[in-house]
């Protein structure tokens, strides 16, 4: 078992917590696992977390995902244990 979550990296800053559970739509992923980074001053910061019901289906969204555009940006997506 690999880790079952995915950092993004390269968000749009009005993202949404809906916005990422529609870009990752066909995947398994837990619901209200999707955390949106923010800095000290409170706004986003470009980053996020999502969570996957299992390793395998993390690590299909990461080969199938990465580097696709979420609105005008690319996203980066890492592995990482939620």
């Amino acid at each position: 078992a690999g880790p079952n979550a995915l950092k993004i990296r390269g968000l749009p800053y009005r993202v949404s917590a809906r916005d990422i559970t529609d870009f990752f739509r066909g995947y398994d992923v837990l619901p209200d696992s999707v955390q949106l980074g923010t800095g000290p001053d409170g706004r986003s910061n470009g980053e996020g977390l999502v969570g996957f019901a299992s390793s395998g289906e993390a690590a299909r969204a990461l080969q199938e995902k990465n580097r696709q555009h979420l609105g005008s940006r690319y996203i980066e997506l890492f592995a990482c244990n939620s």
